[in-house]
Order: structure tokens, then sequence, then C-alpha cells
């Protein structure tokens, strides 16, 4: 009867066993089509993505892993919506999050995402660092491909950098293999209109123009494969530009009335100030004052709201930096008291030991002296005799 209990018990331990782990695998499953629709839609339609997002890290139920890459998707979301100081805010809270796992892959990621802020932030140098950390990371891992999108987007932010520091040549090639990179592992599309949207500005800054109407024709043809509104209203203002360039007035501004259409559920305050700009522009040489006056106003608005954020998001970099820096401060200063400790400790187990031989040392000689003092009385003895 007992053994029969025994057999009873192991077989609903292993049944119970069996459902917790097909659970598991059922809340990963969903949870990984969560993220992926979040991530399809990040450019598009970034509240929704940051929704989904929350809805994730708000669970507790969930994994600390499943929890992290929640707050990387919203941290992407939020750098879609040039909300920086957001950005930071969840890329900071998940890197805090990545102590207490040990995923690699998962922290090349948040390596990214953190040299994607200050690449953001203008802050290069420490965005070159991160981006060189990730491809050495990236070069070596042992699988690559499950990287190597990673590595094409860190080989992005390297073109946006040099670009960005009017070195177009140089941008021009980090965009090239960031390309060749996504198309390697036939993925990303979205990325992908991005590069080709970026060697378009890079060819305008370097007056080639032809190639740089194939960039940006490549970017939005890329970008509606993908339904990503966001990404063909960038381009299509790049190709307005272009044309403006070129004194294509009129087909600037019906490129930028449709990429202000496009824009109007992003909410991304860089993209509209760009289109914006080139409608007022565009205006002004038609002489079309109205029109001129409602376009140069709402351009100076945003690039008001712009600063803003940027102010909000440089002070949050500032604390962050602090932050940081009071934590190592404070690790030095711990160290060095435990290694003070040990230090003293040591010292005074020396002088214990020294004490000790020297003692020993004393018992010695006064031992020695008076085994000679009795050789010498033996002597004294033995001479009168």
């Amino acid at each position: 009867m007992i053994i029969k209990f025994k057999y009873h018990l192991l077989f609903y331990v292993f049944i119970l066993s069996a459902v917790s782990i097909h659970a598991d695998n059922f809340q990963k499953k969903q949870i990984d089509s969560l993220l992926a629709a979040g991530t399809k839609i990040v450019y598009e339609n970034p509240d929704k993505s940051i929704e989904i997002a929350q809805s994730i890290f708000n669970s507790t139920t969930y994994s600390i892993e499943s929890r992290t890459r929640a707050l990387i998707l919203a941290c992407t979301a939020y750098t879609s919506k040039r909300d920086y100081k957001k950005a930071l805010e969840h890329i900071i809270k998940a890197k805090e999050f990545s102590s207490k796992i040990d995923n690699k892959n998962l922290k090349i990621q948040i390596l990214f995402m953190t040299g994607l802020q200050y690449q953001q932030l203008k802050i290069f140098d420490k965005s070159i660092e991160y981006m060189e950390e990730i491809e050495k990371e990236s070069l070596t891992y042992p699988v690559r491909d499950s990287v190597g999108k990673i590595l094409a987007d860190s080989y992005l932010v390297k073109g946006f950098i040099y670009k960005d520091n009017l070195n177009c040549d140089i941008a021009l090639e980090y965009f090239k293999k960031g390309i060749l990179e996504y198309e390697r592992l036939g993925s990303s599309v979205h990325n992908q209109s991005i590069g080709h949207y970026n060697k378009g500005n890079c060819y305008i800054i370097l007056s080639d123009y032809d190639n740089a109407k194939e960039s940006f024709n490549k970017s939005i043809e890329l970008a509606k494969l993908e339904n990503a509104s966001s990404l063909v209203s960038f381009a299509e203002k790049g190709l307005a530009e272009v044309y403006t360039l070129e004194g294509k007035y009129e087909a600037a501004i019906l490129l930028l009335q449709s990429a202000l259409e496009r824009a109007k559920n992003v909410g991304d305050l860089v993209l509209n100030l760009g289109v914006y700009k080139g409608l007022f522009e565009n205006y002004l040489v038609l002489d079309e004052s109205d029109k001129f006056q409602k376009y140069y106003e709402l351009f100076s608005k945003t690039q008001l709201d712009i600063k803003k954020s940027e102010r909000s998001s440089v002070s949050d970099s500032i604390k962050e930096n602090s932050k940081n820096l009071n934590e190592e401060i404070n690790q030095i200063q711990s160290q060095f008291k435990n290694r003070f400790k040990w230090l003293v400790l040591l010292i005074f187990i020396f002088i214990i030991i020294l004490f000790f031989i020297e003692r020993k040392n004393r018992n010695s000689i006064k031992t020695l002296q008076k085994k000679v003092e009795s050789l010498q009385n033996t002597k004294s003895l033995t001479d009168l005799q």
C-alpha cells in the first residue's frame, strides 16, 4: 500500500513538473510574440510598443530576463520618439536588471542601447567606445548570427557619428558595412531603410545628387515593405531636399506634404522639424508668404520642444554619470578600507610572530648562558682538584 502511494506521488510530481515546464514554455512564447509585435511597429507606432513593453515589465510573474527585454523595447520606442529622457531612464533600469541574469547576448543589446543614448546626446567619444566594445564582443561570440543584427546596428551608429562630424567618406563605409550585414542575415528591413536614408544624406553633403536620389528611393521602397510610415516620411523628406537643391520646388513640396501626412501619428519631433523646415523654405522661394509663415511658426515651436527635451536628457545623463562616479568612489573607498584592515591585521600578526621569535631567542640565549656557566663551574672545580 505504501509502495503504491509512493508511485502515485511520483506520478503526480512528474505531471506537475511537465505542466509547469509547458506553462513556462507557453509564457515564453507569448512574451516573445508580444515583444516581436512591439518591435515590428516601434517606428510606426512607438506608443503602442511602449504600451506592450510596460504590460510585460509591470507583471512581476514574468522572468527578470523577459522584463529586461521589455525595458529595451521601451527604450527603443522612446528613442524613436526622440524622448531621450525616458529612453535613458529605461536603459538604466535594464542595465540594473541585467546584473541579475546570465545572458551575454542580452547584455550586448544593453551595451548597444547605452551607446546609442550617448550618440543621441552627442557624447560621441563615449558612444564610439561602446560600439567598438560591441564589435569586439560580437566578432568573438560563439554564434555570430545571433548577435549579427546588433553588430550591424553598431556600424550604423558609427556612421551616424562620422556623418554628424561631416566625415561622410568614412560614414558611407560604415553604412555600407551595416547594410551588408543586414542583407547577409536576411533581416531588419527597417534598419536597411535607415541605412539607405543616411547614405542619401551623406551623398547630399558630397553633392552627389544622383546617388542621393537612388539611396532615398531605396529607403522608401524598403520602408513601404514594412508599412513603416516614419521611415517613408524621412526618406521622402530627404528626396525632397534633393529636389529643392535641383530647383524642383513644387515636386519637393508634394513630397514634404506626403511625409507630413504619414508622420501625423508618429510624434517624432526631429522628423516634423525637418519637414516644416523644408516646407517653409520652398514656400519662401515660391513667394507664398502665408504658407511660409505657417510652417515657419511650426518649425520654431518644434525646435523649442526639442531643445527642452535635450536639456532634460543631458541633465539626466549628468546625474547618471555623477551617480556612477559616486558608486566607483564608494567602491574604491570600500576596497581601501578592506585592504587597510587586512594590512593592519598582517602587521599585528607579524609583530606577534616577531615577539615570539624574540622571546624564543632570549630563552635560548639564557639556556646557553646557563650551560656555559655550568661548564665553567665544572672546569673550575676540576682545576682545583
